[in-house]
């Protein structure tokens, strides 16, 4: 079976359905979307934490993600966008840098204000130590969503003017005619039993489809294709002999409760030693923490190490500033994992693809995926309708920043 449609993106994730939703909006014809899996289970739009700044220490990632702010204030109730701030402590090196970026933020007219450690504990009473940290920001604009409902809210919104999501097909392969993409051909699954969590893991862990029946080969011939593979990148790259420098790494997040301590009041709290947590909705008690090992190893991974990686990660952070006398009785729920997709620089990919004139990237945002999704989407949109950025200049995420040596480094990670 042939499927020729205007557009094809790959990867119905938050930033793939951003892309059809702004392309719809242009009219830019008929835009198929597929995936192996729409639900998401393995899906970095789904297994983040939920955080959304504006509080970044590379100016283009301030503007991307304080224009998706903007929107995302429109559509509060929509996708569960509390606005409780992001409270940063940084140690002295770090502290200097987040001074120098005062200036930035003013520009923009976002709200920051600067902190001195005495201070952070008129707001957060449970940190009564605070050795080590020389100053905080606190941005109230910033807050947390539920990243879940922001993806929904694309893909509902494309599929009103038309676009068609496409579920349980995995891309294998692209036939090349010059400099264009001719074609791409995927694997379908065809069975009425629904795939197992076991066996989507299987497949994205080992780039594999299990050589049955199940599987019918389709083939696409689209117009234009657009690669939104995420932490797949350097897998669906090698399709068209431009190798992603995008590396899948895993990050961890766990689940606490403590009743002593009452964080509802706050937004995303990030401790200097690289610590983040947050309340978890409107459960009180309920708090979700994470940490980014940074001695990880780029690779495909969703297993989470449990109480371990709690008690050394999380716990052991916590109990530390709380000085003995906080965070003491809190308890380990549950975690996951999920992968971030981490360009060289730490910053998003967003380009026509190099001698291609129908293939374009979108991704790479490590770690910011969700919250820049609004801008990203429309930025691309804008580049494969018009040809040109109209809303903001989105040229330098270009991937020949990396051959140029033209690096945007983002160093305020998480």
């Amino acid at each position: 079976m042939l499927i020729s449609p205007d557009i094809l993106i790959l990867g119905a994730g938050v930033l793939g359905s951003s892309t059809a939703w702004h392309l719809a909006q242009k009219k830019a014809g008929e835009i198929v979307v597929i995936d192996l899996d729409l639900a998401g289970t393995f899906s970095s739009s789904e297994l983040n934490a939920g955080g959304c700044r504006a509080t970044w220490w590379n100016r283009l990632n301030v503007e991307i993600s304080w224009e998706s702010i903007k929107f995302y204030k429109t559509i509060a109730d929509e996708i569960q966008f509390f606005q409780k701030g992001y409270l940063f402590l940084y140690n002295l090196s770090h502290w200097k840098t987040a001074q120098e970026m005062k200036g930035v933020y003013q520009s923009l007219h976002i709200p920051v204000s600067y902190l001195q450690a005495g201070d952070v504990s008129k707001l957060l009473p449970e940190f009564e130590n605070l050795k080590g940290v020389a100053g905080a920001t606190l941005s109230p604009e910033d807050g947390l969503f539920d990243p879940h409902l922001v993806r929904e809210y694309y893909r509902v919104k494309a599929k009103e003017l038309g676009v068609h999501f496409l579920d349980h097909f995995y891309a294998k392969g692209m036939g090349r005619n010059g400099n264009r993409v001719e074609d791409l051909t995927a694997l379908h699954y065809n069975d009425p039993h629904p795939l197992s969590e076991e066996a989507l893991e299987k497949i994205l862990t080992t780039h594999q489809v299990p050589a049955d029946g199940r599987w019918k080969e389709e083939v696409f011939r689209p117009k234009i294709i657009i690669n939104c593979t995420g932490a797949w990148l350097p897998i669906t790259s090698a399709f068209y002999d431009s190798p992603s420098p995008v590396k899948p790494v895993r990050r961890q997040i766990s689940m606490l409760s403590s009743h002593k301590e009452d964080l509802s009041e706050h937004g995303m709290i990030v401790d200097s030693s690289g610590l983040y947590f947050h309340p978890e909705g409107s459960h009180t008690g309920l708090i979700l923490a994470g940490y980014s090992n940074r001695d990880e190893r780029p690779g495909y991974r969703f297993d989470y190490d449990g109480e371990p990686f709690f008690d050394k990660q999380i716990w052991m952070r916590l109990y530390h500033r709380g000085n003995r006398t906080h965070f003491d009785e809190i308890k380990h729920l549950r975690g996951w994992a999920g992968l971030y997709e981490v360009s060289p620089d730490m910053t998003g990919i967003l380009w026509r693809v190099d001698d291609f004139e129908n293939l374009y990237e979108l991704g790479a945002a490590t770690g910011r995926g969700v919250m820049q999704s609004y801008a990203l989407g429309r930025g691309l949109a804008e580049l494969v309708v018009g040809g040109v950025f109209e809303s903001l200049d989105l040229a330098p995420l270009s991937g020949k920043r990396f051959q140029r040596g033209e690096l945007l480094w983002e160093r305020l990670d998480i």
